[in-house]
């Protein structure tokens, strides 16, 4: 697959150029989007260059995707598996869930850690 981005001129942003490999390795847009977690438009307006408003979260967004993160209950895990964990609900009966869901509202990967 092609990914034409020439709209961002000679040089695009890092990001930008790994937003096209995922889409390139998922074989479309929508199914990058998928693995991503963002909408299908989102992708294809950020590959045209007309996403129109700031694009600093969805570069963090797909900068940590399958990016390796150290956990400190699980060890090195990927972005997607640490996203999963930090958005289960908190189980008392579980001493995993427990020490996740603790480490979670703290950790440096989570978007979210100010409101925790």
């Amino acid at each position: 697959m092609n990914i034409n981005l020439s709209a961002w001129g000679k040089n695009p942003p890092e990001f930008i150029r790994v937003l096209a490999s995922v889409v390139d390795q998922s074989g479309s847009k929508k199914a990058a989007a998928d693995r991503l977690g963002v909408d299908r438009a989102s992708v294809s307006t950020l590959l045209a260059n007309k996403y129109p408003a700031n694009t600093t979260a969805m570069e963090q967004k797909i900068m940590a995707f399958n990016q390796a993160h150290e956990c400190p209950i699980l060890g090195e895990i990927d972005s997607k598996l640490c996203q999963k964990n930090r958005q289960q609900p908190f189980i008392s009966s579980n001493p995993q869930r427990v020490a996740l869901y603790r480490a979670c509202r703290q950790c440096k990967y989570n978007p979210n850690r100010g409101e925790a």
